[in-house]
């Protein structure tokens, strides 16, 4: 049976009770890195199959955390590759939202084993139906060649020890007098959470098609590549869709449905995920109830680390549609 092991996640591991102690704001943070560890680590139980330690149900989701499978399964697809390969894109479609309850199994396929490349295929699986699927492509790095290089330089905004985190502009939040007692109670959950990782947005001060956002693990972590990688695999999901409803100026109340079709990225050079990255996030189209995003993500010193790509649906509430209609109608008197 699983059992929960700090808010909204889920371990099927054993039934101990937890041993993250660890809450927002603690000096001591490093509970905080194994907790991230944890949740892209999976389980091999077989040969090419893998099982999900444990899962995140977010506060108001409609099931787990999207990159939280796009994580696991990259660290399922590590599994099966030497060392000397580094990923360098994956491409992945989410099919049905997972089940928090119920853990995943990864299968993955080896389609290839090149001396320069190799390509895998995973599935993620809850009750024999396919949840995910993502291939992901492997190489060793190119020494013995001289190579191009160039890339588009870092955007400037304030640092990131300039801008308040996540949890304290929740914290803000919930202590306005003019909130609903449903959304204080959503605030709360979403405070009691206390993500492992530490997430700075700077702020729009109007609704734009561009978003930058700050994100690294509380506390550091060890020197293993992979798990860098999947940490920002995982990271990479979050709050990037949601630049589509910032580019039309939607409020949080005013969507009815977001949530991801696809996700892709491309690696271009090892990254830390315990050190400050910036992810600069453009929308540059919603139609027929869907949005695009692209992203790129840069270390700290201005190199550019990762580049996204994602589809997802956006759907408003019926009460803001009206509202929008409204709205047309009335510029077209």
């Amino acid at each position: 049976m699983p059992n929960s092991t700090f808010p909204a996640v889920i371990s099927f591991g054993d039934n101990h009770k937890p041993v993250i102690t660890a809450k927002y704001g603690d000096e001591d943070d490093e509970d905080f890195s194994a907790r991230m560890a944890n949740a892209v680590e999976v389980q091999e139980i077989d040969s090419n199959l893998y099982i999900s330690k444990e899962l995140w149900l977010p506060a108001g989701a409609r099931g787990v955390f999207g990159g939280q499978i796009v994580a696991q399964a990259l660290r399922a697809a590590f599994n099966t590759v030497p060392d000397e390969f580094d990923i360098h894109s994956l491409h992945s479609y989410f099919i049905l939202a997972g089940n928090v309850e119920v853990p995943v199994i990864y299968q993955v396929h080896r389609l290839r084993d090149g001396r320069s490349y190799a390509t895998r295929y995973v599935v993620a699986s809850q009750r024999g139906k396919a949840i995910f699927v993502c291939s992901f492509s492997f190489a060793k790095p190119d020494k013995a060649n001289f190579n191009l290089t160039h890339q588009v330089e870092i955007p400037k905004v304030p640092p990131p020890e300039s801008l308040p985190s996540d949890i304290d502009v929740l914290s803000e939040l919930l202590n306005l007098d003019d909130i609903t007692p449903k959304y204080r109670e959503h605030l709360k959950q979403k405070i009691e959470e206390s993500s492992p990782m530490d997430y700075r947005q700077v702020v729009r001060s109007k609704p734009d098609s561009t978003g930058y956002r700050y994100f690294k693990t509380r506390g550091k972590l060890g020197s293993d590549k992979k798990l860098h990688a999947c940490i920002i695999a995982y990271a990479s999901d979050s709050g990037f869709i949601d630049t589509t409803v910032a580019a039309n100026g939607v409020p949080n109340n005013g969507v009815g449905m977001l949530i991801s079709l696809d996700h892709c990225m491309w690696f271009h050079e090892h990254a830390r995920a315990d050190d400050w990255l910036l992810y600069e996030m453009q929308s540059p189209r919603t139609n027929d109830g869907r949005g695009v995003v692209f992203g790129k993500i840069f270390t700290k010193d201005g190199k550019l680390a990762v580049t996204t790509a994602q589809e997802g649906v956006v759907r408003l509430t019926k009460k803001e549609q009206e509202k929008r209609r409204n709205k047309d109608r009335q510029a077209k008197l």
